[in-house]
């Protein structure tokens, strides 16, 4: 059965938070984990509607949301009001045991919402550099990444899902972590999960076997593999600003050519990264140099150190000259020479730098910066636990002197380095995604539309109940990465985009062949998505929470045309927004329509 622990919050505070911890280990680079999580948001038996999540985030007083690491995966809500939070878990809970998926759904939630978030992070130019690393290095340290990228998220089949959330989504392998102030709140949260973990489990795999007799027809890619090998994927927010993270390194990706990794414990990441700047100026201001946090299978992580082609092009320099002087196969062996000294001397000045510096050994905690308090205290308390040490042990074992045993290690990982280049990523020719995403939309949309479908599929339940709590005043903040859109509205000008582009798309190339099943939805030179904002006009609010607790509102987002879509306050003002859209030439109209729509 599942572990519980209760986190006293102290008087001073009024908000519950729950957090469900998952160990959800990475399958490669195929993003299995991170369509697991998206799919328990997608829906269960006992809340059928595909926007649940959505309208209760947008007009209840809670947070509910998920953040994908490379081991662990977390659902967590928070809420001041206990009862709106215990349905809440319900919720999340309900999700978390649900395996009964329809073919449509997951190829809408696959090759679109998730599709569209990976594309609007590999548009980061420094996220690009990490994945374009991460999908070329076959160090046996290397990393598997939990998020998957636009290349790999499309080989995960309905069957490897079912399987993957069988073997880890179960009451066993789930820790409930409560903040409160209230051990009544706690026990209450116990009640809720040990009733679902019985009567969940048992209605799914009912509904499962009655769904394979029937055959509803063949999955995609059963035969899909899940040992292919930046960051962790997250989703998360802090207090109920909607969550559009994208990352940076300070990396550049111009012509890259060489890259060097020396693999450390974990134990040596907190001192490192307080050295980062140091290294940096020895890597010198040609190359990059940085540190991924993300701590491997094998318990470390990485210091890159990416060369540009000039080391190339240099040594060509230099052949061309020598060539009127030297024969062909003494040209050659000079240019290598060439290229092999600076590589070594890289190696060497940064090999040294790390042996100099004074790294005591620390345990990293995860980074919970962006989450709210409750939610961040819980996820570092798990992490305590995982890791086996109370907080006197922790305090007293960062506190001792690096013995013989720990330096030796930290020394041998500096002087440890492999080296690999950046070559070209196959992408495929032809995609058959697009066309498979179009049957999906327009499947879903027969079986809503059929004069016998049963309408209550539609109605979300949290909202349904708690009607007495709905307020605008309950919108969340509008995503820091829109506020320059929302900047630039007026009450004229209401509509306000911006399109955002593949920055994988240099390390890419052409390939000859592929299988159908595995290829992106779009190439990168041909993807295009926007992000967007439409401020509300005050004489648009009146019917607004109607607008947002109907699913009409939210089908560009069930039905994959973008990764967000929702409601916020920025400074005063009322806003729709949308990220990583695909359908934008449209959006502008739709946002008129739809709040004009008769309810």
């Amino acid at each position: 059965m599942s572990e519980f622990h209760f986190i006293d919050a102290g008087s001073w505070s009024k908000v519950h938070s729950v957090v469900f911890a998952l160990k959800t280990p990475a399958a490669g680079h195929t993003g299995l984990s991170h369509l697991a999580e998206h799919m328990s948001f997608r829906r269960s038996h006992q809340y059928p509607a595909a926007h649940e999540l959505f309208t209760a985030n947008t007009l209840l007083p809670v947070t509910i949301n998920a953040t994908t690491h490379a081991e662990y995966t977390f659902f967590f809500a928070s809420s001041d009001e206990a009862n709106v939070l215990l349905d809440a878990i319900n919720y999340l809970y309900c999700g978390l045991l649900n395996r009964d998926y329809g073919t449509d759904e997951v190829i809408l939630e696959r090759d679109g919402v998730i599709f569209n978030e990976l594309a609007m992070l590999e548009a980061n130019s420094d996220y690009a550099l990490n994945a374009a690393i991460r999908l070329a290095d076959t160090n046996k340290n290397a990393y598997q990444h939990a998020g998957g990228f636009t290349q790999t998220i499309g080989s995960n089949s309905i069957q490897a899902l079912q399987d993957y959330k069988r073997q880890w989504y179960q009451p066993s392998n789930i820790t409930t972590l409560v903040y409160s102030d209230s051990p009544l709140f706690f026990e209450q949260c116990k009640e809720v999960v040990t009733a679902l973990s019985a009567e969940t489990a048992l209605s799914v795999e009912t509904a499962l076997n009655e769904k394979a007799a029937l055959s509803e027809g063949p999955t995609l890619n059963r035969d899909a593999p899940l040992n292919q090998p930046p960051s962790q994927c997250e989703h998360s927010n802090s207090d109920k600003e909607a969550s559009l993270d994208s990352q940076t390194i300070n990396g550049k990706n111009e012509s890259i050519s060489h890259v060097l990794t020396w693999w450390f414990p974990q134990c040596f990441l907190n001192g490192l990264q307080n050295q980062e700047a140091t290294l940096n100026t020895v890597a010198g201001p040609e190359n990059t140099l940085f540190i991924d946090p993300e701590i491997n299978q094998q318990g470390k992580f990485a210091i890159r150190l990416v060369t540009k082609e000039a080391i190339k092009e240099e040594a060509r320099e230099f052949s061309r000259e020598a060539a009127p002087r030297l024969s062909k196969k003494l040209t050659h062996k000079q240019t290598k020479c060439r290229n092999n000294q600076e590589l070594e001397r890289l190696k060497d000045v940064v090999s040294t730098c790390l042996a100099s510096l004074d790294i005591a050994p620390s345990n990293p905690m995860p980074n919970t910066g962006k989450h709210a308090e409750g939610v961040g205290v819980a996820i570092r308390y798990f992490a305590q636990l995982t890791n086996g040490l109370s907080l006197n042990e922790r305090a007293a074992k960062d506190s001792t002197v690096k013995d013989s045993t720990t330096q030796k290690a930290y020394l041998a990982s500096a002087n440890r380095v492999w080296h690999f280049r950046l070559g070209a990523l196959a992408l495929p020719k032809k995609s058959v995604a697009g066309e498979r995403i179009t049957k999906a939309r327009k499947g879903l949309a027969a079986r809503a539309s059929a004069p016998n479908i049963d309408q209550a599929l539609f109605i979300p339940r949290l909202v349904s109940k708690y009607q007495h709590f709905i307020t605008l005043e309950n919108l969340p903040s509008l995503p820091r990465l829109l506020h320059p859109l929302a900047r630039n509205t007026t009450a004229l000008a209401q509509f306000n985009a911006e399109q955002i582009a593949s920055h994988l798309a240099p390390f890419l190339k052409p390939s000859p062949s592929t299988t159908v099943e595995s290829v992106p939805l779009n190439s990168a030179s041909s993807y295009s998505a926007s992000h967007w904002v439409y401020r509300i006009a005050f004489y648009q609010q009146a019917r607004l929470h109607k607008v947002l607790a109907d699913q009409l509102f939210w089908q560009p987002r069930t039905s994959g045309e973008c990764y967000a879509l929702g409601a916020a306050i920025y400074e005063n003002n009322l806003y729709l927004f949308g990220a990583s859209d695909t359908n934008i030439k449209e959006r502008k109209s739709w946002c008129n329509t739809i709040l004009s729509m008769p309810i």
